[in-house]
């Protein structure tokens, strides 16, 4: 729902009562509603839908195909308030694939109850929610509580053993949407913003782990900056999950050729408004471009890809951060390049080894990796508006 349709459902009047007034079910339900309605509204415009406190999930003990939802309270997308009392167990039985778990709000239809007066049936109304693991959620499918990659239709659901890199099989609870007063201040507060998710995906020869951490270095400057919270999971195959991150980022080193199955994969990707960040390590590299470089572009011409030139003014270069022309990367020799296009993003400049602090010739100056940084966040959040168009 979205602004104009709360305002337009929000009551704007509400009943005054006085001496002898008739109260029937319909007066009753009518001023209640006016409460209800009010609250919701609040909520949603106030807060969002979200885990206001609790909600944990954890594995079994053993492992199993079991996960359990601690007790905890959220706001549901349509501004009511879910509570679980209890632990939850919630089997995922036989489904496979980037699965969300996702908490919903309903209620049940009327059944009566034990009044003040035992020669009396009072009817009551109960709360109650829904847990449900989806694979492709609508933005009002629930409020996430967790995600789970998983692999294999009978594997045994863990907690992350890292749980800034869950990996497939595993607990992630990164992408919860924490809106309570407990999260108002620290690292959780994040989580009340919108999300971004990175892969980072390596071709060609064997990869060393610059890149990598230049990622996860760039995802924790984002985070600390309280702008858009990055997330970035490591070495993620080119397949058809890729759908689910805002992001791509794919690093090449030596030539290489694509898959029919790979290629189908990032053509998927783009054409449901993923967004591709293309880089080449120049580490090791002597002399002229790497021949990876070569590689990308057979590979964008193949996808019917055109780049441009990123021009002064592009959003690349002006939002959040404003720069006159792409900052210095790894290496300052040679013809630098930042292309765009069709949502790929190309550069030769190797950002991802500078993110991590390293450059050729010697260290860089801090000045340099906070322009890196601060320009890795623009691609991000060019990813989430081309996500949400």
């Amino acid at each position: 729902m979205d602004i104009d349709e709360l305002l337009q459902a929000l009551p704007t009047r509400r009943i005054k009562p006085v001496d002898g007034l008739a109260v029937t079910a319909a007066v009753w339900e009518e001023a209640h509603d006016y409460h209800r309605l009010r609250q919701r509204f609040h909520s949603l415009l106030g807060h969002g839908p979200g885990i206001l406190a609790g909600l944990e999930v954890i594995a079994s003990d053993p492992p199993d195909t079991s996960v359990y939802v601690l007790p905890g309270v959220a706001i549901s997308t349509g501004g009511e308030l879910v509570v679980l009392a209890e632990p939850v167990a919630y089997d995922l039985a036989a489904a496979q694939g980037p699965l969300h778990l996702l908490l919903s709000y309903g209620e049940g239809p009327p059944r009566a109850g034990g009044g003040p007066d035992q020669g009396s049936e009072i009817l009551y109304v109960h709360a109650e929610f829904g847990i449900e693991a989806q694979l492709n959620p609508a933005g009002d499918s629930g409020v996430e509580l967790a995600r789970i990659r998983r692999r294999d239709r009978q594997a045994p659901i863990a907690d992350a053993q890292d749980p800034e890199h869950p990996a497939p099989n595993e607990i992630d609870l990164r992408f919860r949407r924490e809106i309570g007063a407990a999260f108002a201040v620290g690292p959780a507060a994040l989580h009340s913003r919108p999300i971004a998710s990175m892969a980072v995906c390596t071709v060609g020869t064997p990869q060393n782990e610059r890149h990598r951490r230049g990622a996860d270095a760039l995802g924790r400057a984002m985070r600390h900056a309280g702008k858009t919270p990055l997330w970035v999971d490591d070495d993620v195959p080119l397949d058809p999950e890729l759908g689910g991150y805002t992001l791509v980022y794919l690093v090449g080193q030596g030539s290489f050729e694509l898959t029919a199955d790979q290629m189908n994969a990032l053509y998927t990707y783009l054409q449901g408004s993923g967004t591709l960040f293309i880089e080449s390590c120049h580490q090791d590299l002597t002399a002229e471009d790497p021949p990876s470089d070569a590689a990308f572009f057979g590979l964008l011409d193949s996808l019917g890809v055109h780049l441009e030139a990123v021009p002064p003014g592009h959003p690349l270069l002006t939002d959040p951060y404003l720069f006159a022309a792409p900052p210095p990367g790894f290496a300052a020799e040679g013809e630098r390049k930042l292309l765009a296009g069709d949502g790929v993003v190309f550069s030769n400049y190797d950002y991802g080894c500078l993110w991590q602090g390293e450059r050729h010739g010697g260290p860089p100056t801090r000045e340099e990796i906070r322009a890196a940084l601060e320009w890795g966040s623009n691609v991000v959040a060019y990813a989430v508006r081309r996500r949400n168009e």
